[in-house]
């Protein structure tokens, strides 16, 4: 996907504040992996209801959004009709969904789908050297993805997955691959292989595209991310947009040199924290 340079004055008469959350880390307990923070849903579905624009910009595949946090979306929010300002992004920008005609539609960009004897090759390696902590991510549609068993120790995983990360170069050296251009994107709870020019600023132009399709002119974009890879969705869009980048995980971490405005950094962290913000803009 090409970057554009998007004309204010063609995207039509309706103004909205648009919010990105991040997943992992921002609405769901990483360790957990279920939402977990009381009354975070019903802020965000508040927000929909407001008026506001909702989209979700993550790694994870739309099946797992779906079961994990869109339905409890869908079911909280009070008009359903605004949820035709919803839309979700998964897999670094490889697959969406939103609500066409009243029915949640699936779209997928199968120009960055990866060989499924790759696929196969990292799977097998997952099932026979790190099973004790990790699993393989059959959800996903765009991208070969592994991630540590649910409540297992994240320091032990830490380990491990730095062993995998090597094989997993290796893997990538064969002629077969090598030429293919992938990378390897190690995360808090998560290994993925992909093509090398997705990630969270390919998401965060997906949102920008459907935006335009809609006719939808942001007053301004809040991107909520906690994790450093999430500064991309900023990176992305602040010379276009007037755009507010919140931070909810360890500010310490953080590098931000690359933003034009300084980040908006919350007192809690994870999933506390995007509530906490979003308690405090709920007027």
């Amino acid at each position: 996907m090409k970057n554009k340079t998007i004309n204010r004055g063609i995207l039509g008469n309706a103004h909205r504040l648009v919010w990105i959350f991040d997943v992992d880390g921002v609405i769901t307990n990483p360790v957990e992996k279920k939402i977990t923070e009381k009354g975070l849903i019903e802020a965000i579905s508040g927000k929909l209801d407001k008026g506001d624009v909702v989209t979700l910009n993550t790694g994870r595949s739309i099946s797992w959004m779906i079961d994990r946090v869109i339905r409890s979306i869908e079911k909280t929010v009070a008009n359903k009709d605004s949820l035709d300002r919803f839309l979700a992004v998964g897999e670094k920008g490889g697959a969406w969904l939103f609500l066409q005609n009243g029915q949640w539609k699936i779209h997928v960009d199968e120009k960055i789908s990866l060989p499924k004897h790759l696929q196969d090759e990292v799977k097998e390696l997952i099932n026979t050297e790190f099973k004790d902590c990790m699993f393989y991510d059959d959800s996903k549609l765009t991208m070969i993805s592994t991630e540590m068993i649910d409540g297992h120790s994240m320091s032990e995983y830490a380990q491990k997955q730095q062993v995998l990360t090597d094989r997993m170069k290796l893997i990538l050296l064969k002629p077969e691959y090598y030429k293919l251009n992938l990378k390897i994107d190690p995360t808090t709870i998560a290994t993925d292989i992909q093509n090398s020019h997705v990630g969270k600023h390919f998401g965060a132009r997906r949102i920008t595209d459907w935006l335009i399709e809609k006719g939808i002119r942001p007053i301004k974009i809040i991107a909520i991310g906690d994790s450093q890879s999430d500064i991309e969705m900023a990176e992305e869009l602040q010379a276009e947009f007037d755009l507010e980048f919140v931070f909810v995980g360890d500010g310490s971490k953080l590098k931000s040199d690359s933003l034009n405005k300084t980040p908006t950094f919350t007192n809690s962290h994870f999933g506390e924290g995007t509530l906490e913000y979003l308690l405090k803009t709920s007027n």
